[in-house]
This record gives structure tokens, C-alpha cells and sequence, in this order.
């Protein structure tokens, strides 16, 4: 038991982390940034599908309920991290970054007869941009502009624990109980003069979800659905504008229009054949409509988002097989600009390996484009790359009842 203690101890000091900048999106200033959809673990290499997932090996981070389906005997780590190269294109220039970050973080186990639980910390937003505009400047030469440089760095994460039961094998209930919170910063700097205006947020958030499992002697068929309610976020904000003069004003309690966590509801099923082929889809819908806009040319549009994953098992089924993963998705931005609205498309594939005691460790592939956009808009095309490790820990029953 005294090593589950010293992975406590590492997890929960991290919990108070913020969240690290996975994006240099120009579009991530605004709402609360580039969202993370939870997207990761072993299955990163199918779409992100992950609803109607069941494993005794892993954790699913698209559904509370399928902790039910951890091996009873066993106490789960699992650790994930994600990569990418991201090139943008704005007005016919192109700009480029690489960004990385820890992704995941969970230890899953059992705690009594049909009751699971598992802890976890993960990402939620990130806010990641460097931007030069010229600006007019009001009351000067006619023609005249200035130079500013736009820049936004922070994010939020949250930190958070889940618990399901399980009934009759069968039917599976579950739900998470997460804190969110993160700080993001935005500045303007003009000459010199500078603006900087500093929000902390933060929330509680409630995921609620259940799977109901039909099982057959050569294949099964799992059904899920997922829900979480709208919260508010609550903010403390800082403005401190500065010259070079040496002036400088600080105003706390800074305006910002309300913003909220979205309510999301999701449904997904997978069907599983001769223990070789499983098949899966998602569909998730986003509500962003209670949250304001802070600018005219902005709007938050409610997202709809497709995926679709396919896994094959290679090899001896009870060996160290391994398996074969292939994903696809669509899916709009909740950020309208202009009334310009962003289309996303994506493929993924990967592979995972198995080892001794049912240990994991996975790799993940997914490019991500759009298609339908103007050719004023931004265009986002990125390359991510997910590499997940999974340590399945025997242990006695009565060390963890």
C-alpha cells in the first residue's frame, strides 16, 4: 500500500499546477482557449472515440462508467503525453511551432465488490499566441500606424476523482467530480506602452456517464452516453497597464464578459468480433451559448463533433498481442470570427503493445486539418503525436478493500 501513498503524493501536488500552453493559435485568445477534449490514453489512435470503451487494462477518460470494467485484482497507473507540430496560415504567410505537454495523468482501482474509483489531472484549455498587427493610429498622419504585438499564454487543467457501479455485469453507472482552475494572461504592447490584463478562473465541474454492456459468445455490443453540466466560471481579473516613463497603474477586479464550462452530452457504441476486430463511434454536442462575447466581430457557436475508430488485434491473442488502431473525425470550432466559421477534419492511427502483466505501452499518430475555409480565414494544420504508458500492478483483494 505504500507505494499507491508515494503515487498520491506525486499526483496531487500537480493537481495545483496550471495548465502549460499546447497551442500557439492565434484564435486560442479567444473564449477560454484551445479546449482539450480528453482526447489520449490508449486509444488516441482511434479518433478520440472512446464513449462505449471498455478494458480491464485501461482508464477511459471519455466515460466515467467504464472504470467498472478494471481488472478487480489489479491498481492502474496510467501517464500520457502529447506532441505536435502545428503550421498556420493567415493572409498568405505561413508560421509554424512545436508545443508538448503532459496530457493525462490516473491511477484507477477497486475499492469494494462492483465499486471502482480512479484520480486523475488533465488539461482542459490552453492559450498560446504571438501576433503583430498594424494599427491605424486615431488622430495621426492619415496613413500613419503603429505596431502592436498581441500575446497570450496560461490555460486551465483540472484535477478531479471518479467513481462507478457496477450491476449484474451488465449495466454500469459512473460519474466525476473534477476542480478546474488555471490563469491566463493577456498582453498588448504598443511603443512604450503595454496592457497586461490577468484572469484567474476557476470552477467546479460534474461528468456523468453509463454504458450498458449485451454480450454474445462471438461478439459484443456495448452502448454508451455521456453528460456534464454548464458551470460558471469564476473569475478574478488584473489590469496593469505601463510605460517606459516608469508610469505604472494597476487595477484589479478588471471586466470580463461571463464565461462558462460548456454542457456537453454525448452518445457512442462499440461492437467487438471474435475478440480480434472492435469497432466504435462517438457522437458529442458542445453548448457554448451561455457564454459572452467580448467583441463585436466574435460569436461562440455550439459544436457538433463526429468520430469513428476502428482497432484490429495482431499476433496470439494471449501473448503479448498487439494492436492496430485507425480513427477519423469531424467536428466546427465553437469560435466564430467575422462570421467565418472553421471546419476540422482529422486521421489518427497507432499501435499498442502489451507486456508482461497486462503493462501497456501505446503510440499515437493524428493530422488535423480543415476544409470549406475562406481564404481570409486562418488556416490550422497540425501533426500530434501521443505516446502513452499504462502499469497494471497485481495486487490482493485485502490490500485494497
Amino acid at each position: 500500500m505504500r507505494k499507491y501513498l508515494i503515487i498520491l503524493l506525486i499526483i496531487l501536488p500537480y493537481s495545483f499546477l496550471q495548465a502549460q500552453n499546447t497551442t500557439n493559435s492565434p484564435t486560442s485568445k479567444f473564449g477560454i482557449g484551445e479546449i482539450a477534449y480528453g482526447e489520449g490514453g490508449q486509444y488516441a489512435g482511434m479518433g478520440g472515440a472512446g464513449i462505449a470503451l471498455r478494458s480491464g487494462t485501461f482508464i477511459n477518460y471519455a466515460n466515467p462508467a467504464a472504470i467498472s470494467a478494471l481488472d478487480s485484482a489489479r491498481f492502474i497507473v496510467d501517464m500520457g503525453l502529447k506532441g505536435a507540430y502545428r503550421i498556420y496560415r493567415q493572409t498568405g504567410s505561413n508560421s509554424n511551432s512545436i508545443v508538448g505537454n503532459l496530457n493525462n495523468l490516473s491511477i484507477g482501482f477497486r475499492m469494494k465488490p462492483y465499486l471502482f474509483a480512479s484520480i486523475f489531472v488533465s488539461p482542459v484549455s490552453s492559450c498560446g499566441y504571438a501576433v503583430t498587427l498594424n494599427n491605424e493610429v486615431i488622430g495621426g498622419v492619415s496613413g500613419s500606424s503603429a505596431s502592436s504585438l498581441y500575446e497570450g499564454t496560461g490555460g486551465l487543467s483540472k484535477a478531479g476523482i471518479s467513481g462507478a457501479y457496477l450491476w449484474k455485469d451488465k449495466l454500469s453507472i459512473g460519474a466525476s467530480a473534477a476542480f478546474v482552475s488555471g490563469t491566463i494572461t493577456q498582453t498588448e504592447t504598443q511603443s512604450s506602452a503595454a496592457e497586461e490584463i490577468k484572469s484567474r478562473k476557476q470552477s467546479f465541474y460534474l461528468d456523468l456517464g453509463a454504458q450498458y454492456l449485451i454480450k454474445n459468445k462471438h461478439h459484443n455490443l456495448t452502448i454508451g452516453a455521456v453528460y456534464g453540466l454548464a458551470q460558471p466560471l469564476h473569475q478574478k481579473n488584473t489590469l496593469t497597464a505601463s510605460s517606459s516613463s516608469g508610469g505604472t497603474s494597476v487595477s484589479k477586479n478588471g471586466t470580463i464578459k461571463k464565461q462558462y464550462l460548456p454542457a456537453y452530452y454525448g452518445i457512442g457504441a462499440s461492437y467487438t468480433l471474435n475478440d480480434r476486430w472492435l469497432f466504435t463511434a462517438d457522437y458529442r454536442y458542445y453548448d457554448w451559448s451561455k457564454t459572452e462575447s467580448e467583441l463585436s466581430y466574435i460569436k461562440y457557436e455550439n459544436q457538433n463533433c463526429i468520430m469513428l475508430g476502428a482497432q484490429r488485434l495482431l499476433g496470439n491473442l494471449y501473448t503479448r498481442p498487439i494492436k492496430a488502431l485507425l480513427g477519423a473525425g469531424v467536428s466546427n470550432s465553437y469560435v466564430v470570427i467575422s462570421n467565418k466559421k472553421a471546419e476540422n477534419f482529422y486521421v489518427s492511427g497507432g499501435f499498442n503493445f502489451l507486456f508482461r502483466g497486462n503493462s501497456t505501452l501505446s503510440f499515437g499518430l493524428k493530422y488535423n486539418d480543415q476544409f470549406n475555409s475562406d481564404k481570409n480565414m486562418q488556416r490550422d494544420r497540425s501533426l500530434s503525436v501521443f505516446l502513452n504508458v499504462t502499469f497494471n500492478e497485481r495486487v490482493s483483494h485485502i490490500k485494497i478493500q
